[in-house]
């Protein structure tokens, strides 16, 4: 519908513009991607307008975990064994492509004490060309993009009071449009016991 709304938008602004106005802009629609273009005597604008598809979220709470994901998106154990200590849960796009994992395990297993310390552990292992990277409060994040393949990978690490998760997501260039603009959300409803 939002889609719908834009293109609506920039239909009568065209309309709306003379005659001879409408000769010089162009509008162009792409895929998942609105454009603009005003062709002036002197140079040539484009404007683009990314078109998120309007997405409903579900909130999963799985063992130790909270995290709300695209409702599209299928969420499923990773293992049949089940534990108190620990879980593991995969989740997959509609057409079965895995692009998140979701691990908890509990705070006594890991031998560092504070978040600080397995940020600066994780920072020094990382196999990433690193473009961000953040530690606030009980969490910390890094992402990049993977030296072995290339894939984005984007992961969140919660230290709750008795567990700690993570949230671990890779994908490939060619799958970007059907993550990247949902990450910010994933993320920020990502939480720990």
């Amino acid at each position: 519908m939002r889609h719908n709304v834009v293109i609506l938008f920039f239909a009568t602004l065209l309309f709306s513009c003379g005659q001879n106005e409408i000769k010089q802009k162009e509008f162009e629609l792409k895929e998942k991607e609105l454009v603009l273009k005003e062709k002036d005597t002197n140079n040539l604008k484009t404007v683009p307008v990314t078109v998120v598809p309007d997405l409903s979220y579900k909130s999963h709470t799985l063992c130790t975990f909270t995290v709300s994901l695209p409702s599209n998106f299928k969420v499923q154990p990773m293992y049949d064994d089940k534990s108190s200590d620990y879980c593991d849960y995969s989740v997959n796009t509609k057409d079965g492509f895995e692009i998140i994992q979701l691990h908890s395990l509990l705070s006594s297993r890991f031998e560092f004490s504070s978040i600080k310390e397995l940020y600066e552990a994780a920072l020094s292992k990382s196999e990433l060309n690193i473009s961000y990277k953040a530690q606030k409060g009980n969490w910390f994040v890094i992402s990049g993009i993977k030296k072995e393949n290339g894939n984005t990978v984007y992961w969140k690490r919660v230290s709750g009071n008795s567990f700690i998760s993570d949230l671990h997501i890779e994908y490939p260039k060619s799958r970007e449009s059907e993550i990247a603009p949902y990450i910010a959300a994933i993320s920020s409803s990502f939480t720990s016991k």
